[in-house]
């Protein structure tokens, strides 16, 4: 009997279907996954409302997860860090390619590969079927990292490695934080969360702020220093005011990760002269602000964006998880689904009433 899976589909903005397909065969170099879990980022929510320029109705729904080696293409004997990798190994994968071949990859951006979405941009009608994380498979192609899991972390644990934590330990790296910075993290979800623990870790002074105050304890137990309630000002010269007292005057960095127009200006202007910017929050094309040339120049602030990561950036991330056993990386996935329920999980990520939702697919994986 031929063997098929459920992958989760956009059938138009803001509503997706389940649909099921032959399991397909793994091409050579790469790999099909049996999910363990799959987990709702902050992105999932503008892709689900048609705001990615790549990923949109058609397309299945889900980057973020963790799987089990389900089958292995032809010529794959170990993982992107050279450990053996079998049948039933759990492993964690970028969402994205790398094809090595454009001008891009050349010039040593593979964040940037022009062909990073080739896969994960098809419509799930075209083999191999399973684009996305939301399903109970996911086809890897041969141009995608992928790291073994270590035992000693948890499925759970590891889940948010390939998007979360690899996408702000890029831009932690790319804003060349170090000991003694003061490190301001617009934004207390799950990639502000974990911004604040590399940033803590790399010796850095931590603040971390967002209009939605209960969400900024959790960043607190991952190692922010300071908590900034931006629901207080009125307005926005209000919020820039307060981010500057907070910071002492302005932060040696600002990390934007709220995907909010409005807030890059403000994060720009609570760096200190002479400080980086980083934005990887925005990825919506289509949507503006106004914005001060003059106030740029003078201030010398340097802006840098940090669209996705360079690939082995995961291979580091998850072996950061390993190594700070210390902190609570199982609770940063803070209300758990049922692959039937994965709407509600993107409706409550969008509502800001959780940090993270995992969709579950084998609990005891």
């Amino acid at each position: 009997m031929t063997e098929t899976g459920l992958i989760a589909v956009i059938t138009e903005p803001g509503a997706m279907e389940q649909r099921e397909y032959e399991i397909p065969d793994p091409v050579a170099g790469g790999m099909i996954l049996k999910m363990i879990r799959a987990n709702v980022c902050g992105s999932d929510v503008a892709i689900l409302n048609g705001r990615h320029p790549h990923i949109n109705v058609g397309s299945c729904m889900g980057h973020e997860g963790i799987g089990i080696v389900h089958a292995l293409g032809a010529g794959v004997t170990v993982d992107f860090a050279g450990n053996p990798l079998r049948v039933g190994d759990r492993v964690v994968a970028a969402y994205f390619q790398a094809c090595r071949r454009c001008k891009a990859c050349n010039s040593g951006h593979w964040n940037l590969c022009t062909n990073g979405f080739e896969g994960w941009s098809k419509k799930a009608e075209e083999p191999p079927h399973f684009h996305g994380t939301y399903g109970t498979h996911w086809a890897i192609g041969p141009n995608q990292y992928v790291y073994k899991v270590p035992d000693n972390v948890s499925s759970r644990a590891a889940s948010s490695a390939n998007c979360a934590l690899s996408q702000v330990t890029f831009g932690i790296e790319l804003a060349e934080v170090t000991s003694g910075q003061d490190v301001l993290v617009m934004g207390a979800g799950g990639l502000g969360v974990c911004a604040s623990a590399v940033a803590n870790k790399r010796g850095a002074t931590v603040h971390i702020a967002e209009m939605v105050a209960t969400r900024l304890p959790k960043a607190v137990e991952f190692g922010a220093h300071n908590t900034i309630d931006l629901s207080q000002p009125g307005d926005g010269a209000g919020r820039v005011e307060l981010l500057r007292e907070r910071t002492g005057g302005g932060a040696d960095v600002v990390i934007d990760l709220t995907g909010v127009p409005s807030a890059f200006w403000e994060g720009v202007q609570a760096v200190r002269p002479g400080g980086i910017f980083i934005s990887i929050g925005s990825i919506s094309p289509g949507r503006f602000t106004e914005f001060d040339p003059g106030y740029f120049t003078r201030s010398g602030v340097q802006m840098r964006a940090a669209l996705r990561y360079p690939q082995p950036v995961l291979g580091r991330a998850i072996d950061f998880i390993s190594r700070t056993a210390e902190l609570p990386w199982e609770t940063l996935v803070d209300r758990e689904y049922t692959f039937d329920n994965a709407q509600q999980g993107v409706d409550d990520v969008a509502a800001r009433s959780i940090t993270r939702g995992g969709i579950v697919f084998d609990a005891a994986a």
